[in-house]
């Protein structure tokens, strides 16, 4: 009798060891696709600011409706990205003109950088991999890590009247052009999504 129930309490071990194990991996995999909607939401609402002249307030001087609105990644900072509007206007900029860190206001940003309109924090031991522009000449990567040459910042912006995508990366002031942009995301267990925004506005989740 004493045999029998230590075989069915080890028998049930085992079975709550692989439940517990496939709960990780399939939890992981869902908090991970999640963060990647999330993250594709985040385009959209910058394309939607971008496109129907959303009012920017800038912490200082005059409201303007000339911003382009848009997401900012950067090497250092690869648990957070950004939401910015860049107050240049026009099509000359549209990059992300500040920084970002530890020292955060109400919205995650720094009080010195007016651009910055919100930081998105990456939660559960998730990151960004690497980010990449697609270059237009030769459609090859140009990421932040794995190639070369390498790109340390990037930045997919949206302004009216037209829904397309501006992309720019730290190499733009080389010349570099981009046909679109990817956001590699892995999960502390190893699983990987991707998104990815073409000049065209298109946005998805792969």
């Amino acid at each position: 009798m004493l045999i029998e129930l230590i075989i069915a309490m080890a028998i049930f071990g085992i079975i709550t060891a692989f439940i517990l194990i496939a709960y990780n991996r399939v939890s992981g995999h869902l908090f991970l696709t999640t963060l990647a909607y999330e993250i594709a939401l985040s385009f959209r609402e910058a394309q939607s600011y971008g496109v129907s002249v959303h009012e920017f307030r800038p912490r200082a001087g005059s409201p303007t409706f000339n911003a382009s609105y848009g997401l900012h990644f950067e090497t250092g900072n690869l648990s957070t990205y950004i939401m910015f509007a860049d107050t240049e206007g026009g099509a000359a900029s549209r990059q992300f003109n500040g920084s970002f860190g530890t020292g955060y206001d109400s919205n995650g940003c720094f009080s010195s950088s007016p651009e910055c309109l919100n930081v998105f924090r990456l939660e559960k031991g998730n990151r960004v991999e690497r980010f990449c522009g697609l270059t237009a000449a030769t459609g090859v990567e140009e990421c932040s890590s794995g190639t070369s040459p390498q790109i340390s910042s990037l930045d997919v912006t949206f302004l009216r009247p037209n829904p397309d995508a501006g992309i720019k990366t730290s190499r733009s002031v080389q010349g570099a052009e981009y046909k679109a942009a990817r956001v590699y995301l892995i999960a502390p267990n190893g699983a990987r999504r991707s998104v990815e925004v073409w000049n065209t506005g298109q946005i998805s989740v792969k």
